[in-house]
């Protein structure tokens, strides 16, 4: 018996020595896709006050009442409740626009901001600018919406079916308009 011991381990051992060799094609996408959920995150805050740094200025800074972020290879998105307030500063670091909205999502890394329900948009010169969508790009610094508007710039308001420009609303394209001059 002890015999067949000596044959029976170093085969055993053998075989086991020749199974531990390169994962398969198919073994490997299994780890990956395991490691992949692991680097699934979400995060919760209360109380959001957010501020958005370029080259060390202070240029927007955000505040809401709750707000989830999800990460993962694939996206990486804030969705924020409101009321959601944002302050947008100019180079000297003041304050540019003002933006409400009831609530907000945020994709940092295409720099992207979609606001929802009672958008208000306020700029110098007392422009503003209503509505129930809003999509600001803001590496382009566009703001953009297919939704009806109410665009003030006073004495005159105009209603329209989308509106094309900027955050400071000093360059903007309203399709499908109609309004009230005043004319002196």
């Amino acid at each position: 018996m002890s015999t067949s011991f000596r044959i029976l381990i170093p085969s055993m051992l053998l075989l086991a020595a020749l199974g531990c060799g390169e994962l398969s094609e198919y073994e490997n996408q299994q780890v990956q896709e395991a490691l992949s959920d692991s680097l699934f995150t979400t995060t919760q805050s209360w109380d959001v006050d957010m501020e958005v740094l370029e080259q060390g200025r202070l240029k927007l800074r955000l505040q809401g009442s709750y707000a989830t972020t999800t990460k993962n290879e694939h996206q990486n998105v804030t969705r924020i409740s409101g009321p959601v307030y944002i302050e947008i500063y100019d180079e000297e670091g003041q304050t540019e626009t003002i933006v409400d909205a009831d609530s907000a999502i945020h994709r940092p890394d295409n720099m992207e901001f979609e606001l929802f329900g009672n958008v208000e948009v306020q700029a110098k010169g007392g422009k503003i600018l209503r509505s129930d969508y809003l999509k600001w790009q803001r590496e382009q610094d566009r703001v953009s919406t297919t939704d009806f508007v109410i665009f003030i710039s006073p004495p005159d308001s105009i209603a329209a079916n989308g509106f094309y420009g900027n955050s400071d609303l000093t360059n903007y394209t309203l399709n499908e308009g109609g309004g009230r001059t005043v004319i002196d």
